[in-house]
């Protein structure tokens, strides 16, 4: 068989520079697994500690105390982009479609709220505080919508600058790493039922990742089954809103600024749809005809379609872990040391805002 070539490089001399990362992100998955298995066996409480919360304390500490190679980077990225949109998309099958309509409906108003709140935020402190424009509203859009993915996608449109990009990265990185970790604790000390819990984290934390992480963080601590797939599921939902969201700041800030026009067309709008929602979607519809077959024929029996989704379901955590694994072995602490005040100020208080205004408007609103 001939060799493929990609820039010179063979296929699997492609194939192999992710293979080192993607093998450490497993390792340390299995590892924090058992781990907390263990350590909850020792205090004699079943889910005192959670893999995912193990598995990332574990890679932010092997990141920033011994350092991690270059060699581990391409897999650890493909595990945090690639392995964990598989299992968001796996997870699905945990939900039927009725579910879902429900609970995205239901939150629709506690997650406009929280948008609109979070891009006003952002707006008044770059104004007092005189940051960039296109930073300012980087982080505004990523602390309001979804991280990185927002702020990727918002940049081609104010043609924001390399260096922006990262900066606004790190920013809503640092705090919505912060949230993942404290908000499931305040979560259950606010006494939020599972939905609340849910809607909650959905709709507070900045990336889909960080939302995963929360949600089977509070379940498998607090002894729970639906927060994890209530919060990713607002999140996904949330995530929807940059079809709107984006457009419209992009045209909100070529109007303000005296830069060339380059407004966003209906084919770039298209693309702010992640095929992993689509994904989502389709294994949840997979579900529900399932749940069908099995309330009116014989086809399947009820044993073996609990056990079949029991399996994936167990899969799609075990990539969840993997992906949240290599989240702390990619988070360098030492990163905030470059940031500045003003956008380390803004990044914090419009984080704080959209989670104020998250519990707010689901005690009114519920």
């Amino acid at each position: 068989m001939k060799n493929i070539y990609i820039k010179n490089k063979t296929f699997w001399d492609t194939i192999k520079e992710f293979v080192p990362g993607i093998i450490l992100g497993i390792i340390v998955a299995i590892f924090s697994h058992y781990g907390a298995k263990y350590s909850n066996h020792l205090i004699g409480y079943k889910s005192l500690i959670s893999p995912i919360l193990l598995g990332i304390v574990i890679g932010i500490f092997v990141k920033n105390i011994f350092g991690i190679k270059s060699v581990f980077n391409k897999g650890l990225d493909f595990n945090v982009k690639n392995i964990l949109k598989i299992g968001i998309v796996i997870l699905g099958i945990r939900l039927s479609i009725f579910e879902i309509f429900s609970l995205g409906i239901s939150s629709l108003p506690i997650i406009i709220l929280c948008i609109l709140s979070g891009l006003l935020a952002g707006y008044i402190l770059t104004k007092l505080l005189s940051l960039p424009n296109k930073l300012g509203v980087l982080i505004a859009v990523g602390t309001s919508i979804c991280g990185a993915s927002a702020i990727v996608a918002t940049a081609p449109g104010i043609k924001a600058k390399q260096e922006e990009i990262a900066y606004a990265i790190t920013v809503i990185t640092i705090f919505g790493i912060i949230a993942m970790l404290f908000y499931p604790f305040l979560s259950n000390f606010l006494e939020l039922g599972e939905k609340s819990a849910g809607l909650f984290l959905g709709t507070s934390i900045h990336e889909t990742a960080q939302v995963t992480g929360a949600g089977f963080i509070y379940d498998e601590t607090f002894g729970t089954v639906n927060v994890g797939k209530y919060a990713v599921t607002v999140k996904l939902v949330r995530n929807l809103s940059m079809i709107v969201v984006i457009p419209l700041m992009t045209i909100l800030y070529q109007r303000e600024s005296s830069s060339q026009k380059n407004y966003i067309n209906i084919k770039q709008i298209s693309k702010l749809i992640p095929l992993f929602i689509i994904g989502f979607f389709i294994m949840s519809l997979l579900r529900t005809s399932g749940d069908f077959i099995v309330n009116y024929s014989d086809i399947i029996s009820d044993d073996n379609w609990q056990t079949f989704t029991k399996q994936l379901t167990s899969i799609s955590k075990f990539m969840l872990v993997v992906a949240m694994v290599s989240v702390g072995l990619t988070t360098d602490i030492k990163s905030i040391k470059s940031l500045g005040l003003k956008p380390f100020l803004v990044g914090i208080i419009v984080a704080s805002i959209v989670g104020i205004c998250s519990l707010l408007s689901i005690i009114t609103i519920n």
